[in-house]
């Protein structure tokens, strides 16, 4: 099971409810992707100490699915409408959840 992050810079000209509108535009199509689980989806709480403006998260079975959800047309969508346009700064990781499973074979 791979963990996927990304942490996002927002530019400086949006605003809160615009932001508002970022995260649940996240959720909504995000969630049509039937190869991603366990989205979330958060702010920033720590202004001064935090560079990152809000994050989504999300488990796939493997590399191979992160690959094809983000090739997706609706996750080329999502980033040419939501990321691209109001993120100065994307940031992305990703990590192996099972204990002892090469990530080589992830």
């Amino acid at each position: 099971m791979v963990h996927h992050i990304s942490l996002l810079e927002v530019k400086p000209s949006v605003t809160p409810e615009q932001l508002e509108s970022i995260m649940v535009e996240t959720r909504i199509r995000l969630l049509k992707i039937p190869e991603i689980n366990n989205l979330r989806v958060g702010k920033r709480i720590e202004v001064k100490t935090n560079p990152y403006t809000y994050f989504f998260s999300m488990d796939l079975e493997n590399m191979d699915k992160l690959k094809y959800a983000q090739e997706s047309a609706v996750y080329t969508q999502f980033q040419k409408q939501v990321l691209d346009p109001f993120s100065s700064k994307i940031t992305s990781f990703n990590y192996e959840m099972e204990p002892g499973k090469d990530v080589r074979y992830s």
